[in-house]
């Protein structure tokens, strides 16, 4: 005999199951489930019920043998009585469960009338569409759309592929490697960016904030604004075209106020690409 049954969701809408006059009755039901055989049989006796199925609840005999007999008119059990024997059959046992095919024979009579007369069961794998549980189906035909939300966060961390084919262009990995440890909201705020303006776009901004000292997303969003407002394909070419005129024009003073020059700018991109191909983690160039 199993340790365990399976008890498919549609119990809650089966309208055999809520027109049962009381509470008890449906909660006798369910927990005699996980006793049946292999075939959905139990020992019927109410004594034997309440032993094995309700030992803790303050119900006697009498009641069970009630509870019984409503769920037997109902068409959830058949609680029958044979060569001395009470015994209960739960009804469409074999349409809920699992591994039946290795089942041989009962311990319990058969229902009298009715000896041998069962569904045979498909060896595991080979049975039908219609004689999959509901549960089976759903594990099986599990698509994208249906996966949580959490595992498509995570793959999309762990495989992120820029629109152009780049591989490398890894927002999350450029976080961890030029910002620190991301939080669960800063995840959020990375995946919300790079589906408004892509992975190209915001690895190129996390760049520039690197670049500027300002390693915070707000500044990151604030760079993505702009450069989408100036209607320009790639923003960060004209960023850095604008960065070397101005380096030749104000050469020394750039480097006596502590500004980088598009060498540097080059240097620590280098840094940062370097570190986002290979995972590894080193200090930025000083």
């Amino acid at each position: 005999m199993a340790e365990k049954r399976m008890i498919s969701k549609v119990i809650s809408i089966s309208e055999k199951v809520n027109m049962l006059p009381e509470l008890f009755d449906m909660l006798l039901f369910t927990w005699m489930i996980p006793h049946t055989d292999d075939f959905g049989r139990l020992a019927g006796s109410p004594a034997k019920v309440k032993a094995l199925v309700v030992p803790m609840l303050d119900k006697t005999l009498a009641e069970i043998a009630d509870s019984l007999r409503r769920l037997d008119k109902n068409g959830l059990i058949v609680w029958y009585e044979t060569e001395g024997e009470k015994v209960v059959q739960v009804i469409n046992f074999e349409k809920h469960q699992q591994g039946l095919h290795k089942r041989t024979k009962s311990k319990f009579p058969d229902i009298p009338g009715n000896s041998g007369n069962f569904p045979k069961i498909p060896p595991e794998g080979k049975g039908t569409e219609e004689n999959r549980t509901e549960e089976n189906r759903t594990e099986e035909n599990r698509t994208e759309e249906n996966r949580t939300e959490e595992n498509r966060t995570e793959e999309k961390g762990r495989e992120q592929i820029s629109p152009d084919g780049d591989s490398n262009l890894n927002p999350y990995r450029y976080y961890e490697n030029g910002f620190g440890i991301m939080s669960p909201v800063v995840r959020d705020n990375i995946d919300d960016l790079s589906k408004e303006y892509g992975d190209r776009w915001l690895c190129e901004a996390m760049k520039i904030a690197i670049l500027r000292g300002k390693r915070n997303m707000a500044y990151v969003h604030g760079i993505l604004k702009s450069w989408h407002s100036d209607g320009i394909d790639e923003p960060w070419k004209e960023e850095q075209t604008n960065e070397k005129s101005e380096g030749s024009t104000k050469g020394s003073q750039s480097r006596r106020n502590g500004g980088r020059t598009a060498e540097a700018a080059e240097s620590e991109f280098a840094f940062l690409d370097r570190q986002n191909r290979t995972g590894a983690t080193e200090e930025p160039p000083m």
